[in-house]
C-alpha cells in the first residue's frame, strides 16, 4: 500500500506524528511510533487498550521520483506472531498426549478423551482470539487508512 505525501519526508514524518500526538490519551484513535524512516501505526480503542492481534500498517517513508512517499502493509508485529504459537503450545500438548499411544502409562480411556477435549477447546480459543482481532474488526483497516492519508497529503 502507498500514501503520496505532500511535500518533503521530514514534513510527512512531522506531520504523522502530529496526529499520533495529537489524540487525547482517554481516546481512541490512531497510535503507534516513528523511528526513523520506519512507521508503525495501529488503532486504539482506548487508553489502556492495544490489541496485539488487531491489523497494524507497518512501513517506511521513500523518497520516489522526486516525491515523497509512505509505503507499508498491514500485517502483525512480529511479538504477535510469536505469541501464537505461544498460545498453541498448550493445545498441541493435550492433543499429543491424548493421541499418541505409550507404554508407560495403562490406558485410561476417560482420562484421553478429557485432554483430548480440552486440546481442542485451547486450540479454538487461541485461534478465535486471533481470528476475533484481526477478522472482528473490519472499520481499523479503514481507519488507520484514512487518518494516514489525512496526515500525510495536502490540507
Amino acid at each position: 500500500m502507498t500514501f503520496d505525501c505532500a511535500g518533503s519526508l521530514a514534513d510527512a514524518r512531522a506531520r504523522l506524528e502530529a496526529v499520533i500526538d495529537g489524540r487525547p490519551w482517554n481516546t481512541a484513535g490512531l497510535d503507534g511510533w516513528i523511528r526513523g524512516d520506519g512507521v508503525v501505526l495501529y488503532y486504539r480503542d482506548s487508553s489502556k487498550y492495544r490489541a496485539l492481534f488487531r491489523p497494524t500498517f507497518m512501513g517506511r517513508f521513500r523518497e520516489r521520483g522526486g516525491r515523497t512517499v509512505l509505503e507499508g502493509r498491514f500485517g502483525l508485529t512480529w511479538f504477535a506472531r510469536a505469541l501464537l504459537p505461544v498460545w498453541l503450545a498448550p493445545a498441541v500438548v493435550c492433543l499429543v498426549i491424548a493421541l499418541v499411544r505409550t507404554r508407560l502409562a495403562p490406558h485410561i480411556g476417560g482420562f484421553r478423551i478429557v485432554l483430548g477435549f480440552l486440546g481442542a477447546l485451547l486450540a479454538l480459543l487461541a485461534f478465535g482470539r486471533f481470528a476475533l482481532e484481526w477478522w472482528g474488526r473490519p472499520g481499523d483497516r479503514d481507519a488507520i487508512t484514512m487518518a494516514i492519508r489525512g496526515a500525510v497529503q495536502a490540507h
